[in-house]
């Protein structure tokens, strides 16, 4: 019996050693044949690959699960066209004992391969050519634009919100690097808000979760331009992470959604442009519109080095499902808030958050006092004092729309 099975695998072995080394000639002359005999065919497929390419790029662009789910399929299918041809190929060459039963069986196996070799050469390049049009597209035509939104909103986010949430905190990209937590009780959410940095060309909102004690976080996934869902609630202890669009009136307001989509007593972060808005949610209460929501953030301008603080009660707008009625905050010492950021109470934010100290204007003359600084520190001081008058632009400089009714729905927004 090992003997039968030895002269097998040795039968096995020859075929496929001899169909390998034949496989790039066949798949030449197969191109070859092709193009000379059926041109129009070659064109059909590279066109029709090339259309494939190009609208599953405008329909995935902003739906990655689909499109991971999309490639998985693909590969268990062909895997399952395949199968059964390969099995049968090597049940006959383990029968092949001679070496005529070899070659013949050998040419066959390369002709089979040249042919599904020839069909990926017209297919692939043109493929990933109208893939490439639609990337350089997308961003300057509305209807493309339109079509890959909606495509995430009615087909993508549902389908993040029905998976196991286990799923989206694995796969590449999703380990920490970075230890998070500073202690068993605090954790660096400035650390956490670098690792969805705002982007350079705003496009869309990208989110994530981050687990700072497991050491995991979810996929970066985008969303829509004033909506991104994550199919994540997050949980208390989790920080939820986003990018607004920084070129709207108020960049670091959060929107109703937001405040239900963070837990109460868990810190929320919205990257917009320079401006870091570390928010307490709100969890997944109603909130009516016109109601009263406290406000509760930290903002830091990391351009000008300003930081501030809101801690009071705003109304829930009727229209845009953002906050009207938004109050001047306090300025904080944005070196105080620096620290403070990194070494959060993980269980309570608001305590660490709250306790930062205000900035201080005198002291700022006491130390040009102390340098002994004359007229010219003078006018630098004068404008200084004039900046902290000017408290409003990192939090109150946009209220982001939300496209849909979320004001009486869960949202991971």
């Amino acid at each position: 019996m090992s003997e039968s099975r030895s002269e097998r695998f040795e039968n096995q072995a020859a075929v496929v050693g001899r169909t390998l080394a034949h496989t790039p000639h066949a798949i030449l002359d197969e191109v070859i044949n092709d193009i000379s005999q059926r041109p129009g065919q070659v064109v059909q497929n590279s066109a029709m690959a090339a259309a494939i390419g190009y609208g599953a790029t405008i329909l995935m662009r902003r739906a990655p699960v689909v499109g991971t789910i999309v490639a998985g399929g693909a590969l268990l299918f062909e895997g399952a066209r395949v199968a059964p041809k390969v099995s049968n190929f090597l049940d006959q060459a383990g029968e092949a004992d001679t070496f005529d039963k070899r070659s013949i069986l050998s040419r066959q196996g390369a002709l089979a391969m040249g042919r599904e070799g020839s069909l990926f050469i017209q297919t692939l390049p043109a493929a990933g050519l109208g893939s490439g049009v639609a990337l350089a597209h997308l961003e300057r035509s509305s209807v493309a634009r339109s079509t890959s939104f909606a495509f995430a909103e009615r087909v993508e986010f549902p389908l993040r919100r029905a998976m196991p949430e286990e799923l989206l905190f694995k796969g590449p990209g999703t380990q920490l690097k970075t230890n998070l937590m500073t202690s068993a009780e605090t954790v660096d959410a400035l650390g956490a808000s670098r690792l969805l940095p705002s982007r350079a060309k705003y496009g869309v909102e990208y989110g994530t979760v981050i687990d700072p004690v497991a050491g995991k976080m979810s996929w970066k996934l985008p969303g829509v331009p004033d909506a991104v869902e994550m199919g994540v609630v997050p949980k208390p202890g989790q920080i939820s992470v986003h990018l607004q669009n920084p070129h709207v009136k108020n960049p670091g307001v959060p929107s109703v959604p937001d405040l239900r989509a963070v837990p109460e007593r868990s810190i929320g972060v919205i990257n917009a442009g320079e401006n870091s808005t570390f928010f307490m949610g709100r969890g997944n209460a109603k909130i009516n519109p016109g109601a009263d929501v406290n406000v509760q953030a930290v903002v830091l301008d990391h351009k000008t080095k300003n930081a501030f603080l809101h801690d009071y009660v705003a109304k829930a707008d009727t229209e845009t499902y953002g906050l009207s009625g938004l109050k001047r905050p306090e300025r904080l010492n944005y070196d105080d808030a620096v620290a403070a950021l990194r070494s959060v109470d993980i269980k309570n934010p608001w305590n660490t958050l709250s306790q930062i100290p205000r900035f201080d204007p005198n002291a700022a003359s006491r130390v040009a006092a102390s340098l002994d600084l004359n007229s010219g520190a003078t006018s630098f001081l004068s404008r200084l004092k004039a900046g902290t008058g000017d408290a409003v632009p990192t939090f109150m400089r946009s209220v982001v729309i939300a496209s849909n009714p979320l004001f009486h729905t869960d949202s991971s927004r």
